[in-house]
């Protein structure tokens, strides 16, 4: 990155505000200690969402070759030792707040931005604080979790999200069916049944552990033909998975398995 496109960068990130986010912020400073209304909250996390905070940095190691720098974030320490990175709404109350002389490296930053740069740092920083001389508001590890929890929400709400769940209720001829299966195989270790929810559209899986080796798309063609074709349900149906795929170790995690070869 030259020093010319370094300056454009400061130049817009210095452009930033976000007004709902700081009205918000001193609505709630104001009506302290009295907690927020629902209303209010819902009201800060998606001003909160929606934003772009301005950081202070320190910018070193510029290479122009490959528009790479490395990023220092300017951060606080509390009496815990906790630290803390600087965040501001608006360049306005940086400067303020920092006593700048208006020449000090920004960076804009989005909620995503700072939550993975946390998590990529193993809890050497605890959170970030927006606006911490005056607003002063804290986002921690609780926080964080409640702020999580709003996003996975949102994300069930419109249907992107996946949950994945035991799958329970299933008549057993369905289950003896697939254990009489299993058990003339020498090649499957353990089966999962688990349900895949996404919007309004669910799955049930089969997910199964099979010894190295095995051809896992011939072992789906026999079982889909031997076991899952007279059972299916069309509006829910049942899909066969490999156990050795990511996902599926996912899937499975702290789950039991409903077969396990004895």
């Amino acid at each position: 990155m030259t020093q010319e496109q370094l300056e454009i960068l400061q130049a817009k990130t210095r452009e930033l505000k976000n007004p709902k986010l700081l009205e918000i912020m001193r609505k709630l400073k104001e009506k302290a200690p009295e907690p927020p209304t629902p209303e209010e909250n819902i009201e800060y996390l998606e001003a909160l969402l929606s934003s772009r905070l301005i950081a202070p940095v320190h910018i070193r190691d510029v290479k122009e070759d490959d528009n790479k720098f490395t990023v220092d974030f300017a951060q606080l320490t509390n009496k815990k030792n906790e630290k803390y990175i600087m965040t501001f709404t608006d360049i306005e109350t940086l400067e303020l707040n920092l006593r700048s002389d208006g020449k000090a490296p920004v960076l804009g930053v989005t909620y995503k931005d700072l939550a993975g740069m946390l998590a990529s740092v193993g809890g050497k920083i605890t959170g970030f604080v927006i606006n911490p001389f005056t607003e002063n508001l804290i986002v921690g590890p609780a926080q964080a979790e409640v702020i999580g929890k709003y996003i996975r929400h949102k994300q069930v709400e419109k249907g992107d999200a996946v949950m994945i769940r035991e799958l329970e209720g299933i008549p057993e001829e369905i289950t003896d069916s697939m254990e009489r299966y299993f058990n003339q195989r020498k090649d499957v270790k353990k089966a999962y049944l688990v349900s895949m929810i996404k919007g309004k559209e669910t799955s049930r899986l089969v997910i199964v552990d099979t010894e190295e080796g095995v051809d896992f798309q011939e072992f789906a063609k026999d079982f889909s033909k031997e076991v899952l074709q007279p059972i299916n349900d069309p509006e829910v149906p049942f899909m066969v998975m490999d156990y050795s795929q990511e996902a599926a170790k996912i899937a499975t995690k702290e789950k039991v398995p409903f077969y396990v070869k004895v």
